[in-house]
């Protein structure tokens, strides 16, 4: 009887565990700032009604879309949307400061140590250029980095 709990609770321990690793897997790939959670390729609106007015905005002609790609500043952060049909779509997100980190703890500044220890050894690496991609969430996370520093971040549409 022992030895069969004993294997119960090691089953469940690790089935929990798979299960912390899929929940970080998907929120890895997703920025929050304040109170809202922004997943690439959302529709735009719902987003920007609830960050409010941007510090700075500007649009230009899309290349790849018929319609406008719009950038809006906020504190910390730039946000791209590209246009789709009647709607605008998250396109990207860029940090401009170490202030502004992702939900893992990662910023301007950190490490690549650090960066490993909270997403793991699955990127992809060139010219300094760290990229974790979601296939499920179409998102590539990128740290650009710098003498072993963090100079960059940006979460970004897959294909975009």
């Amino acid at each position: 009887m022992k030895g069969r709990l004993t294997r119960i609770l090691a089953w469940t321990v690790l089935l929990a565990c798979l299960g912390q690793g899929s929940l970080l897997t998907s929120w890895a790939y997703t920025f929050h700032t304040g109170e809202i959670e922004i997943s690439m390729n959302q529709d735009a609106s719902e987003v920007l009604s609830v960050l409010g007015k941007a510090e700075n905005f500007y649009e230009a002609q899309s290349c790849k879309h018929q319609g406008k790609e719009r950038v809006f500043t906020y504190e910390g952060f730039e946000l791209s949307t590209y246009p789709s049909g009647d709607a605008d779509y998250v396109k990207s997100i860029w940090f401009l400061g170490e202030e502004t980190q992702t939900p893992e703890g990662i910023h301007i500044g950190s490490s690549i140590e650090e960066m490993v220890e909270a997403y793991g050894e699955d990127y992809t690496e060139k010219q300094g250029r760290y990229s974790y991609t979601s296939e499920e969430e179409k998102v590539v996370l990128t740290f650009y980095t710098k003498k072993g520093l963090i100079s960059g971040i940006e979460y970004k549409a897959e294909g975009e």
